[in-house]
């Protein structure tokens, strides 16, 4: 058979719909995210700014922060720093994570916040400006 039909004035035959055919498949909602923090002006690159608190004392805090961001997408780069309490003798460590694409940095966040790491349990998120005054 050649798939032409001389009922149908020998066109092919073409299924004919008045109106467009129902899907048969549901579309699944997306999560809504939130919309892309500002990048800050001083942040030339572009880059998305995760804060990460709560860090375990390592010896390479910047090759554990790779490790666990870079799962996520692209790391333009880490920045450990530690706050010394008064009160203590201990240090705070938190990091700077700067992540190329808004997505990855949304991503790890949804992953890595409240995660545990070490016994510790870690704060991700946007990094906001509250400065101490």
């Amino acid at each position: 058979s050649s798939g032409i039909n001389a009922e149908y004035g020998g066109q092919p035959m073409m299924p004919s719909y008045q109106q467009a055919p129902p899907h048969q498949h549901m579309i699944p909602q997306q999560p809504v995210t939130p919309a892309p923090p500002v990048v800050a002006a001083s942040n030339k690159s572009m880059n998305y700014c995760l804060y990460v608190g709560n860090l375990p004392e390592t010896t390479c805090k910047s090759c554990l922060l790779y490790q666990l961001f870079a799962p996520y997408g692209a790391v333009a780069n880490v920045k450990p720093m530690s706050n010394v309490k008064q009160d203590s003798n201990n240090d705070h460590w938190f990091a700077f994570v700067n992540m190329k694409m808004y997505q990855d940095a949304a991503q790890a966040i949804e992953a890595l916040n409240g995660s545990t790491l070490n016994g510790r349990t870690l704060k991700v998120d946007f990094k906001t400006d509250k400065r101490k005054s």
